[in-house]
């Protein structure tokens, strides 16, 4: 993979997740970390397998900002099918530019945490490290360079093919078809085509359009194909799919905002429906049929004390939920778009 080495470790292989926690107290008592508690140089920070059902974590070669699951087609209702298996895009943050890359993975043979109950069980009742052998988790990954940065990627489908797009820190917004590299993960004969025959995927439509960079974008889940993305300079621009696999950008931008606009969230209801937030403080909802000008039709200035940087639409009831500097969670209710719950 060049550069960009991934490992992948279970979770029953757990190590030191830091030192910067508040979870021992002068008594040695186990104690649960919360943002904001005084931390002793000499505390460790530990997760705790009760917590959680599955548990693994990976490694990539550079640090990525953003990351998207890439929808399968193994259904919803597997909570308990163990070893599960699940898709994702990821996007990278190399110090080199030009070792920047798109990741698709697959993450398979994923096992419920074994909580042991007595550990000072006799070695001769654990698992046989056959069996334990069996059990590794298993990663494999699909490379794609990618110009620059990667801000941030969302996936989506249109029709059967998978759809990714990314922000690049150069100001440009990529769209890349992710049919090939998914075959590869899949597949062991076609990754090592794959990778020998350098078959990934160029970009299927460039959008550079944008004045500045940016980390806003979302597609739309009721009409496929359907992008809106935002960037520093504080403008919003709404894509629409053609014919033959390319897109048309409006080259008017929603620019209600004074500041960088962080974050956006179509409806999953309403299919021209737009909610954005922004380093101005402000949570807008926008009716994108409008023009522009006139598209904004409701806003909270001070939604929170300093930059809104995330939002999130809750699927089955009219509440939006966004997070800011402050260091605050919020809970907006629309009918009346005032804060419902705070945290």
């Amino acid at each position: 993979m060049e550069d960009d080495e991934i490992v992948m470790s279970s979770g029953d292989e757990s190590e030191e997740m830091g030192n910067e926690d508040g979870n021992c107290n002068l008594n040695n008592e186990l104690e649960t970390y919360l943002p904001g508690k005084t931390v002793d140089d000499d505390d460790d920070l530990e997760y705790d397998e009760t917590a959680y059902v599955l548990y693994h974590h990976a490694q990539t070669g550079a640090p990525c900002l953003s990351f998207d699951i890439i929808k399968d087609s193994l259904g919803d209702n597997r909570a308990d099918a163990f070893p599960l298996t699940a898709y994702l895009a990821a996007g990278t943050q190399a110090q080199r530019l030009h070792t920047n890359n798109v990741i698709v993975m697959k993450m398979s043979n994923l096992h419920r945490i074994k909580i042991k109950k007595n550990t000072l069980e006799d070695e001769s009742d654990s698992e046989s490290d056959e069996e334990c052998e069996d059990d590794k988790p298993e990663l494999e990954c699909a490379m794609i360079p990618h110009q620059g940065c990667v801000n941030r990627i969302r996936v989506t489908s249109i029709g059967e093919t998978p759809i990714a797009a990314s922000w690049s820190e150069t100001g440009k917004v990529f769209i890349w078809n992710l049919s090939h590299p998914l075959t590869a993960v899949n597949n062991h004969i076609a990754m090592t085509s794959y990778v020998r025959n350098r078959e990934s995927p160029k970009p299927i439509f460039t959008f550079p359009g944008h004045q500045s960079e940016g980390f806003a974008m979302d597609w739309s889940s009721v009409k496929p194909g359907v992008l809106a993305t935002g960037d520093c300079n504080k403008n919003i621009h709404l894509w629409k799919p053609l014919e033959g696999g390319q897109w048309h950008v409006d080259q008017r931008a929603y620019s209600a905002h004074s500041q960088s606009v962080e974050d956006l969230q179509w409806s999953p209801n309403e299919a021209n429906v737009l909610a954005s937030c922004s380093v101005d403080r402000s949570i807008r909802i926008w009716d994108m049929r409008s023009n522009p000008s006139e598209a904004c039709i409701l806003t909270t200035e001070n939604a929170h004390d300093n930059d809104v940087n995330v939002i999130s639409w809750n699927r089955l009831e009219p509440f939006i939920l966004s997070g800011g500097d402050d260091g605050a969670i919020k809970v907006w209710d629309l009918r009346q778009f005032q804060v419902f719950a705070k945290y």
